[in-house]
C-alpha cells in the first residue's frame, strides 16, 4: 500500500459538489457535499477537499469529474474555431448531412453550427482512398491560411483532410506548419479525435473539440496549479465520456473525452455493483439539483456507443448513452396556458429551493417534498442544514392559488408531473430499444434520487430499487472503481468472407502498441495492461452496426468464423431477427486499452441483524393524497440483515430516501437498501 493516505474523487453538479474520501489508514469511505460556485468550478474542489485534508501531500490518487467543457458547449461560450479542409472540400460541415431526425416534427431547425463558412479555410493537398499521396501539403496555402487566421483573432484550430484516417501524415505535417505560423494556438486533428471514416461525422468531431480545447485546458492548468499549491505533486485523473479516466495532461489533449465526465462515474459504479451483487442489468437514476440522468448495465457492461448526438451535432467517440431530462430537485413549477409544468429551469445553487432560505420566491420539487413531508426540516443534509418550511409553503401558493389548488394538492401535482417526466426518460433507453424495464433492478443516487424512486418505478412497474450506500455522492465513488481507459479504432471495410485474417490481426497489433504508449504516458505498466477487440459489423446493405468483441485468443479463420457467428446471434438478440446465410461486412476495428487501478472493494458484513430497527421519530406525510405517520430512520443506524415496512423516511449526510407505503426495505451485506414492492 501507498505510504500516501487519502484515495479522493470529486463530482461537480449543478447544486452541489460531491465528494468521496477513502482512507487508506482505516479502511473506511467518508462522503462529503460542498455548494457548486459556478463562476470558477475549482473553487468548490479545492473548499470540499480542504474541508476534509489539511495536507494534499496525504492524497494518494485524485480523479475528477469535470463539466467545464460540456457547459462550454451547451451554453455556447467555446472558443472561436478556425477549420482547415483539403482544397474543395470546405463546404463539409455546412451541408452536414440532408436527413431530418425528427421527421414529423413541423417546428425542426438544424442546429445553428458551431462556426460559419467564412471560418472554412483550405490547404492545397490530397490523399486517396487507400491513404497513398496524390498531392503532397503545399507550404504556401497553409501559411496563407494561417495568416488569415491570425488576422482573425481565432483562438483554436481544426484540421479535418479528406482521408486522413487512412494516413494521418499530411495533417500531421500541417500540425507542424501551424506551429511555425501560429505558435500557441491549440490545433485539434481528425485523426486523434476519430480515425473512422465518414466526412461530416469526424469534421464535426473534430470542431467540438477544438471548440471547447481553450476552455477544458484552461480549467485543468487552474486546477492542477492550485493542487500543485498545496502540495499535491502526483497526477490528476479526469473521467472521460467512454467510462474509464485518464490523466489532466491526456484530456488537455483530447477534451472531447470529457464532455459527459461527471455523470459517467454512476454508469461506473453501477457496474462495480452489478458485479458485486450479481445483478446482470441495472438501470441507474441519477437526480441532482438540476438534471435527471439515466444510464444502463446491460449485462454486467455499461451501454456505450461510439457515435452518440448531443444537441444535434454527430460525435465520433466512446460515450455511455446517458438520457438527460432537467428534473432535479431544484426544477421550478409554473403555469403555462393554464396548465401545470415543470422544468427544466432550475433554481441552482444560489438561489436554490425556497425552503433553502437564501432567497429563492419559485416553487420547486424540493419544495414540493417539504410540503408533502417527504424531507424532515430538521435532517436535510444529516442535520447539517435547516430547511424553512413555511418558505416552501409561500412559494407553493404563488403558483396554487392562479390554480386554485391548495398547496399540498399542487405539491402532489409536481411530483407526479416529476414521477411521469422521469419514467419517460428511462422509457428512452429501454422500451423504445425493446428493452423490457422490469426486467431490470432500478439503482437510484443523487442528492434526489431516491426520494423518486419507488414512485418512478411504480410508473414502470419495476418491483425492485436499490439505494447504494453514500447515494448522493455515488457518482464521485464510482470514478474511484474506474481504470485508466484509451479506445482507439481504425476504418476496415470488408466483407468478413473476405477479409484476410492475418491484415486484421495486424491492425490490432498496430493499435495495440498505439494504446500502450498512451497507457505508459500514464504511468501504466504492460503488467496492468488489458486489451480488448471487438469490429463494427453490419450486413451487408445496412447502414448501422452492431459491436461484437473477439476472443482473447489469437485472431485466425476462425476467430473470424466465430465473431460472425457471434454477430449473427446478437443481431437476433437487438432486432428480433438475422439472416444467418446473408454476407456480413466489417466497418470499423476497436481496441480498448484498460490500465487497470488498484482499487478498494466494498466489505461484505459477516453477520446480520434480525432485530427491527426502531425511528427515531415520525411526522406526517401525504402519498396520492392520502396522510400517513412515515417513520423516520437514520441510515447511520441501520444494519445489514435489518428490514422495515414504508411509509417511512431515511435521512443521510448526503440523500433521504422515500419508502411509500406497500414498500419493504431490507438492508443488504454490503449495507445497500434493497426496495421491494409488496402486493
Amino acid at each position: 500500500m501507498s505510504d500516501k493516505r487519502y484515495r479522493v474523487s470529486a463530482d461537480i453538479g449543478g447544486t452541489f459538489t460531491d465528494l468521496v474520501f477513502y482512507d487508506q489508514v482505516t479502511g473506511q469511505y467518508k462522503a462529503g457535499k460542498t455548494l457548486t460556485t459556478p463562476k470558477n468550478l475549482s473553487d468548490a474542489v479545492m473548499n470540499g477537499i480542504g474541508a476534509e485534508i489539511k495536507d494534499f501531500s496525504d492524497i494518494d490518487f485524485f480523479v475528477h469529474g469535470t463539466t467545464s467543457g460540456l457547459n462550454a458547449f451547451l451554453e455556447r461560450k467555446g472558443a472561436r474555431v478556425a477549420l482547415m479542409m483539403t482544397k474543395g472540400f470546405r463546404d463539409v460541415y455546412e451541408i452536414a448531412r440532408g436527413n431530418r431526425p425528427p421527421m414529423f416534427d413541423m417546428r425542426y431547425r438544424k442546429p445553428e453550427p458551431l462556426l460559419h463558412p467564412c471560418d472554412c479555410f483550405e490547404v492545397d493537398e490530397r490523399l486517396l482512398t487507400d491513404g497513398r499521396e496524390y498531392r503532397p501539403v503545399d507550404r504556401d496555402s497553409v501559411k496563407a491560411a494561417a495568416e488569415e487566421i491570425r488576422k482573425g483573432d481565432y483562438t483554436s484550430v481544426a484540421v479535418c483532410l479528406i482521408n486522413a484516417y487512412e494516413n494521418p501524415a499530411h495533417e500531421l505535417e500541417v500540425e507542424k506548419l501551424l506551429g511555425e505560423f501560429l505558435p500557441g494556438v491549440p490545433v485539434s486533428l481528425s485523426h486523434r479525435i476519430a480515425h473512422e471514416w465518414r466526412e461530416y461525422e469526424r469534421t464535426s468531431s473534430t470542431v467540438i473539440n477544438a471548440y471547447i480545447a481553450p476552455i477544458v485546458q484552461k480549467y485543468l492548468e487552474l486546477l492542477e496549479g492550485r493542487m500543485r499549491d498545496r502540495n499535491f505533486h502526483k497526477n490528476v485523473h479526469i473521467m472521460q465520456s467512454g467510462g474509464g479516466v485518464i490523466t489532466a495532461g491526456m484530456a488537455k489533449e483530447i477534451p472531447i473525452q470529457t464532455l459527459m465526465s461527471g455523470p459517467v462515474g454512476g454508469a461506473v459504479g453501477n457496474q462495480t455493483y452489478s458485479r458485486l451483487l450479481g445483478y446482470p442489468n441495472l438501470i441507474g437514476v441519477d437526480m441532482g439539483g438540476t438534471s435527471y440522468d439515466v444510464s444502463m448495465i446491460v449485462d454486467g457492461h455499461p451501454d456505450i456507443s461510439n457515435e452518440v448526438y448531443l444537441e444535434g451535432f454527430p460525435i465520433l467517440v466512446p460515450m455511455v448513452n446517458i438520457h438527460t431530462i432537467g428534473a432535479g430537485g431544484g426544477s421550478i413549477a409554473w403555469i403555462e396556458a393554464g396548465g401545470l409544468r415543470v422544468g427544466p429551469s432550475s433554481a441552482g445553487a444560489e438561489p436554490g429551493p425556497a425552503c433553502y432560505g437564501r432567497g429563492g420566491k419559485n416553487p420547486t420539487i424540493t419544495d414540493a417534498n417539504v410540503v408533502l413531508g417527504h424531507l424532515d426540516p430538521d435532517g436535510f443534509l444529516g442535520g447539517g442544514m435547516k430547511l424553512d418550511k413555511e418558505a416552501a409553503i409561500e412559494a407553493m401558493r404563488t403558483v396554487a392559488e392562479p390554480l386554485n389548488m391548495t398547496v399540498e394538492e399542487l405539491a402532489q401535482g409536481i411530483c407526479e408531473i416529476a414521477d411521469a417526466k422521469m419514467a419517460d426518460a428511462i422509457r428512452q433507453l429501454t422500451i423504445r430499444k425493446g428493452i423490457d424495464p422490469r426486467e431490470f433492478v432500478l439503482v437510484a443516487f443523487g442528492g434526489a434520487g431516491p426520494m423518486h424512486a419507488c414512485t418512478t418505478a411504480d410508473e414502470l412497474e419495476i418491483k425492485r430499487v436499490l439505494v447504494p450506500e453514500m447515494p448522493g455522492t455515488f457518482s464521485a465513488w464510482g470514478m474511484l472503481q474506474s481504470d485508466i481507459r484509451q479506445d482507439l479504432s481504425r476504418t476496415y471495410q470488408h466483407s468478413l468472407s473476405k477479409a484476410d485474417a492475418s491484415e486484421v490481426a495486424e491492425k490490432f497489433d498496430e493499435m495495440m502498441e498505439e494504446a500502450m504508449q498512451l497507457l505508459r504516458r500514464q504511468n501504466i505498466t504492460e503488467e496492468q495492461a488489458q486489451f480488448i477487440r471487438s469490429a463494427d459489423l453490419r450486413y451487408i446493405g445496412q447502414e448501422y452496426t452492431v459491436r461484437v468483441n473477439f476472443g482473447p485468443g489469437p485472431i485466425d479463420d476462425g476467430a473470424m468464423e466465430q465473431v460472425k457467428k457471434s454477430f449473427h446471434e446478437q443481431h437476433l438478440q437487438i432486432y428480433g431477427f438475422n439472416n444467418p446465410e446473408g454476407e456480413v461486412e466489417s466497418v470499423n476495428l476497436r481496441l480498448v486499452g484498460l490500465g487497470v487501478l488498484d482499487k478498494i472493494p466494498k466489505q461484505k458484513a459477516q453477520q446480520l441483524c434480525t432485530e427491527t430497527p426502531k425511528p427515531e421519530r415520525a411526522q406526517r406525510a401525504l402519498f396520492k393524497g392520502v396522510a400517513y405517520t412515515a417513520n423516520i430512520y437514520q441510515r447511520e443506524n441501520l444494519l445489514p440483515g435489518q428490514t422495515f415496512m414504508g411509509p417511512a423516511i431515511v435521512e443521510e449526510l448526503t440523500s433521504t430516501t422515500v419508502v411509500p407505503p406497500n414498500w419493504r426495505v431490507t438492508i443488504d451485506p454490503y449495507n445497500s437498501m434493497m426496495i421491494t414492492r409488496e402486493d
